[in-house]
C-alpha cells in the first residue's frame, strides 16, 4: 500500500497484479510525511527508498501493525479516513485464470513443490488447496459487494490505464512495461493457459478457480481467456 499525500493518492496493493513494480515506479514520487507499506524480504532491492524521510506503514497512534504489503482498504478507512479524504484510490485486479498460474509459480519459487509429480499435476494440487484462497484480493477493495476505490485497473490493460492514473495524479509518463519487479517468475511458456485447464479451459482446476473466484468473476463479467 502506498498513501502519498503529496500527490493525494492511496494505492491498494493486490497480489500478482504487478503491484511491486507499480511501488517501484511511484517511489520517486514520494515525499516527507508520504507513507508506504514496509518491504519484505522476497521483494527486490528496487524498491528500497533512498528517501529515509518516507515513512513505513508501520503504526498509528501504537494501534495499527502494519506488516503486511497487501493491506486492505479498510486500514485507509479506519485510520487514515481524514487526511485522506479526497484522494484518488486505485488498485489493480487480473483475471483469475491467469492469475493463478501467476499465482502458483509465486509459491511454487518460494515453497518449493513435488518433483515426483508433473508441473501440470502440481498446479492442479495448488488450486485445489486452500492456499488458491490467499490470492483473492476482492475484499481487499470492496465492502459488501461495492469498490471502496475509485478506480480498479485492468491488469490485461495495465500499460494504458497506469498511463491514464498517472496523468490524472499529475506525474510525468512512467513506462510500467520497463519495471519488471517480478518478472522472472513465471516461465513464458506458462502463457498458454490450456496446458493448466485442459484443451477447453474446462478441467477440475479451471472449476476450482471459478469457484475461489467467484466474486471477482461476477463482479467485473471475467471469462476464461481464449486459448492461446
Amino acid at each position: 500500500m502506498m498513501i502519498s499525500h503529496s500527490r493525494k493518492f492511496v494505492f491498494v496493493k493486490t497480489k500478482k497484479t504487478a503491484g511491486t513494480s507499480i511501488e517501484c515506479a511511484l517511489a520517486p514520487f514520494l515525499e516527507p510525511g508520504d507513507l508506504t507499506s514496509p518491504l519484505v524480504e522476497h521483494e527486490p532491492g528496487i524498491r528500497r527508498y533512498s528517501k529515509e524521510f518516507v515513512r513505513i506503514l508501520r503504526e498509528k497512534d501504537a494501534t495499527l501493525r502494519a506488516r503486511n504489503p497487501h493491506l486492505p482498504y479498510s486500514v485507509v478507512a479506519d485510520h487514515f479516513a481524514k487526511e485522506t479524504k479526497g484522494y484518488f484510490r486505485f488498485c489493480v485486479e487480473r483475471n483469475p485464470w491467469d492469475k493463478a498460474i501467476s499465482a502458483f509459480f509465486f509459491w511454487i519459487s518460494r515453497h518449493g513443490h513435488d518433483t515426483s509429480k508433473t508441473e501440470e499435476e502440481n498446479f492442479l494440487a495448488f488450486a485445489e488447496s486452500e492456499r488458491l484462497g490467499f490470492f483473492s484480493d476482492y475484499d481487499l477493495y470492496m465492502k459488501k459487494d461495492k469498490p471502496q476505490v475509485d478506480r480498479v485497473l485492468r491488469y490485461e490493460n495495465l500499460a494504458e490505464e497506469f498511463s491514464q492514473v498517472t496523468d490524472k495524479l499529475g506525474l510525468p509518463e512512467i513506462s510500467i512495461g520497463s519495471v519488471r519487479a517480478k518478472g522472472d517468475i513465471r516461465p513464458r511458456e506458462s502463457r498458454k493457459l490450456q496446458r493448466f485447464y485442459g484443451a477447453d479451459l474446462d478441467n477440475g482446476a479451471a472449476k476450482r478457480v471459478e469457484a475461489v473466484f467467484a466474486r471477482e468473476i461476477a463482479y467485473f463479467g471475467y471469462t476464461t481467456p481464449e486459448p492461446a
